[in-house]
């Protein structure tokens, strides 16, 4: 904030008897509603007179001009009931809010967590019911004879995945293909691949071995995601389908590039190096990818079935589990009511503040910012008028002194022109 005071441009005649006895009538009426018998710049000239244009001296003068402004402004009542009502106005809207808030956290606490409470115990209820009466429940029980031919299907299904991932991932990794491997279903599929691979050691007998529980556990993984709740559950599906491609991929890239590299080598033409582009467009290794990916999905989903159908068999069972799912839902929910009650009694809490303020406000003097700089800057002006004037000493002494001034009239409207003088602490 930066004011403009006198700078010596209009300099009173020190000699005038006038201007040292602060006769008005000589002075400049620039009044305030709460000025007294003399301007408050002709004030300020004759402080500063007085305590030879002290610091210190001017800003117990400052208080002291507040002080008087204060008091003065304090008995106006009607203009304080007037500057109040603003407040007044904001304690009710805070009142009002807070009102409503109340309500909203009187529902949520004494309406719905009970009914969501009420709910919970309903479904054990039914559970000890179910137990008690399970063939109440069994209404219609899964056709045994599908269950028994989807077991066979996917028992085959394991069988094939076995043989097919052990054959290929021994080609893919540690086979030497000779010139009658050139075709596609000599190329993966090998009846000596765990013999071979326990020839070519550990290591390689291992990975053989172990290679199929990969795809295998990839394809429980699917009936793992299935059983959970929610659009998230696809999300995780898609990464794992696609995991699972990119594993056999690179078993087919390796065995379709073995096949490429072998025939390379019986040919008298120059061929170029195989490449992802050219695995892309060879059908042997779309083949190789549909035999081993295609079924590892079919295998996954259909474990899912058998898995649900199996629960089916055992009423009892099914009955508690969707009872024990319904209740898992009704604990969710009640975590969120838990957390709206928590987030509006923040807010109460924050609004209690705010009218504990604002009656804290009502009890202070009101005044308005423009008014109070309007009196500190007049006396601030007749206090540099003195010293650029009445005040002999050297140049760069009154300029330091100027500067001194300058800024603790500035701290001293910055510190208390807030619009509010507070009566207590």
């Amino acid at each position: 904030m930066n004011f403009n005071f006198f700078t010596g441009n209009d300099k009173p005649n020190p000699g005038s008897e006038d201007e040292l006895n602060g006769d008005p009538s000589s002075l400049h009426k620039e009044q305030s509603m709460y000025d007294g018998a003399y301007t408050y710049r002709k004030y300020g000239f004759l402080q500063s007179k007085n305590h030879g244009a002290d610091t210190i001296a001017l800003r117990l003068e400052l208080k002291k001009i507040m002080e008087v402004f204060r008091d003065k402004i304090r008995r106006d009542e009607h203009e304080q009931e007037k500057l109040k009502l603003p407040v007044r106005k904001n304690i009710e809207v805070y009142k009002t809010e807070k009102e409503k808030l109340e309500k909203d956290l009187h529902k949520i606490n004494d309406n719905d967590i009970v009914s969501l409470q009420q709910k919970i115990q309903a479904e054990k209820a039914d559970m000890m019911e179910v137990r008690k009466h399970p063939e109440l429940y069994q209404k219609e029980k899964p056709n045994r004879l599908s269950f028994y031919f989807g077991f066979v299907v996917f028992a085959l299904l394991t069988v094939y995945l076995w043989i097919f991932y052990t054959s290929a991932s021994y080609s893919a990794f540690f086979r030497r293909f000779e010139v009658d491997d050139i075709n596609v279903a000599n190329s993966i599929f090998d009846a000596r691949a765990l013999s071979k691979a326990y020839n070519d050691g550990v290591p390689a007998f291992v990975l053989v071995i172990s290679m199929p529980f990969i795809f295998l556990a990839l394809g429980y993984l699917i009936h793992k995601y299935m059983e959970k709740e929610g659009w998230k559950k696809f999300g995780s599906l898609a990464f794992l389908i696609i995991v699972t491609f990119g594993f056999d991929y690179i078993i087919a890239f390796e065995i379709v590039k073995k096949v490429y590299d072998l025939k390379v080598l019986n040919s008298l033409k120059e061929m170029p190096e195989y490449n992802a582009q050219m695995a892309i467009n060879d059908i042997n290794f779309w083949l190789i990818i549909f035999a081993g990916f295609v079924t590892y999905i079919i295998w996954g989903f259909l474990f899912d079935k058998l898995m649900y159908t199996y629960e089916q068999f055992d009423a009892v069972k099914t009955q508690i589990k969707i009872r024990e799912k319904e209740i898992k839902s009704i604990e969710k929910e009640i975590k969120k009511k838990d957390a709206e009650a928590k987030q509006i009694e923040n807010q109460l809490f924050e609004l209690e503040k705010q009218i504990k303020q604002a009656y804290h406000d009502l009890e202070a003097t009101f005044f308005k910012p423009k008014e109070f700089e309007h009196i500190i800057y007049q006396f601030g002006s007749g206090w540099m008028q003195y010293i650029e004037g009445g005040l002999i000493m050297s140049d760069d002494r009154k300029k330091a002194l100027r500067e001194e001034t300058r800024q603790t009239i500035e701290t001293f409207i910055q510190e208390n022109n807030k619009g509010v003088f507070y009566e207590r602490a």
